[in-house]
């Protein structure tokens, strides 16, 4: 049997299932929202990029930039400095937190995604991968 070694963008929930404590380390762990898309085709700009363009670290979410959703053929707007919101305050993102208070955080985040992204080893959209890690034990 091959050994197959990657590094998935994911968390162990198990302690959240079973009413365990979250350990300070996955309380505080940066997860990464990508957009899907195609850097260059067969749906160019503005139809969507592949690239991190969210991330959440505990209840608040940055946002890098925003579209009404992938693949419509609206701007993508980038936001300098990113919108950030409460996700347990704020679930449906409608009320931007003030980054000035912040700035430490948002630091802290494009750090984290500027490693994440030097991290992985594709730059396509995972749903065109034909590795056979990826494909369900049915397929």
């Amino acid at each position: 049997k091959d050994s197959i070694s990657k590094e998935l963008d994911g968390i162990d929930i198990s302690a959240i299932l079973f009413g365990q404590e979250l350990s300070s380390e996955d309380i505080d762990r940066v997860l990464f929202f990508w957009r899907d898309g195609f850097r260059d085709g067969p749906l160019g700009p503005p139809y969507g990029r592949f690239d991190v363009v969210a991330a959440k670290v505990g209840q608040v979410k940055v946002w890098f930039s925003t579209k009404s959703a992938h693949y419509n053929n609206d701007v993508e707007v980038s936001h300098d400095p990113p919108l950030l919101f409460d996700t347990l305050i704020d679930p449906a993102e409608a009320y931007p937190l003030d980054p000035n208070d912040y700035t430490e955080l948002i630091d802290r985040v494009r750090n984290a995604v500027q490693q994440h992204k030097e991290s992985v080893e594709w730059t396509y959209p995972l749903a065109l991968a034909r590795d056979p890690a990826f494909i369900p034990c049915v397929d």
